[in-house]
């Protein structure tokens, strides 16, 4: 876990070579198969040989959620652990990572709409309600007093849940896991941030949009995948310069970043890396965490 451009994938490929094992994505974004180079999938060279599952689960326009992914993680995991491998699960979307180790199966629930990944909210009477915190208080006082009240997606979906009177259960996922997340001084991260927002939004990303455009994806919806693609499109179209397309995306990046790290200290029992040491240590301080996990 980790604040994005924390250094995640780096440190989980290295941890995943010394332990001989493999890695199942938690990255909603990079969960999109036609989506690459403005999510930072990682390449080929960036895994080093080590393979990685979950880059392609989902696809660009359709409804991808927790309650997809949770499932198909599962399995890959199990799968990595009958083949006498550990899993290294990697990634910056807390709910996944959340949902995934607490085992969480929703009730046996699909999706509702208001909580789809890059997917239109619906419309409809039946979907929207006017006061959803006040109705899900009435009918499952408990939820709403748990649930995060300033994300409408966790709303609508614990609302989704309350009408239809199931509980997001949980189920032992059957194997030990310990959770590290990476702790990145803020101005270094900040750095970190306005680097990349400046290698982002350059020819790569452009001509990704371009293809997916040329595809029949419309920009309203590549402007909703993830942060640089709006302002890569107002920057091809002349709305903006290329620096202010950065500076768009560096400040998206920074708030995304400062969201992240707020979740993280409501998590309990991480296991805190010190991401600003060097690759060494910081593969030290990882394989430490571990321990007998990994045993």
């Amino acid at each position: 876990m980790g604040p994005t451009a924390s250094g995640k994938t780096w440190s989980a490929v290295a941890l995943a070579r010394a332990l001989d094992g493999e890695l199942v994505n938690a990255d909603s974004r990079q969960a999109i198969a036609e989506l690459s180079v403005g999510v930072c999938k990682p390449t080929s060279e960036d895994l080093q040989g080590v393979p990685c599952h979950g880059l392609d689960w989902g696809h660009l326009g359709r409804r991808f959620t927790v309650v997809d992914y949770v499932p198909m993680a599962r399995t890959a995991v199990e799968a990595i652990a009958g083949r006498g491998r550990v899993a290294v699960v990697v990634g910056g979307t807390g709910l996944y990572l959340r949902s995934l180790l607490q085992g969480f199966d929703f009730g046996g629930l699909r999706p509702g709409p208001g909580c789809a990944v890059m997917a239109t909210p619906a419309t409809s009477d039946d979907d929207l309600s006017a006061h959803p915190l006040a109705e899900l208080r009435d009918l499952d006082p408990e939820r709403a007093s748990t649930v995060d009240a300033k994300n409408p997606r966790r709303v609508a979906r614990a609302l989704e849940l309350a009408r239809r009177g199931a509980r997001p259960g949980q189920l032992s996922p059957g194997w030990r896991s310990r959770k590290l997340a990476l702790r990145v001084d803020a101005g270094r991260l900040r750095a970190r941030i306005e680097a990349r927002s400046e290698r982002l939004v350059g020819d790569g990303l452009a001509l990704e949009v371009e293809s997916l455009l040329r595809h029949g994806y419309s920009a309203p919806v590549l402007a909703g995948c993830a942060i640089g693609y709006a302002e890569v499109l107002d920057w091809l179209s002349g709305r903006c310069q290329r620096v202010e397309a950065v500076e768009r995306v560096v400040l998206r990046t920074w708030r995304y970043a400062r969201a992240q790290m707020t979740w993280l200290r409501s998590e309990v029992d991480l296991v805190w890396i010190d991401a600003d040491a060097s690759p060494d240590e910081v593969l030290g301080q990882c394989l430490a965490a571990v321990g007998e996990i990994a045993a």
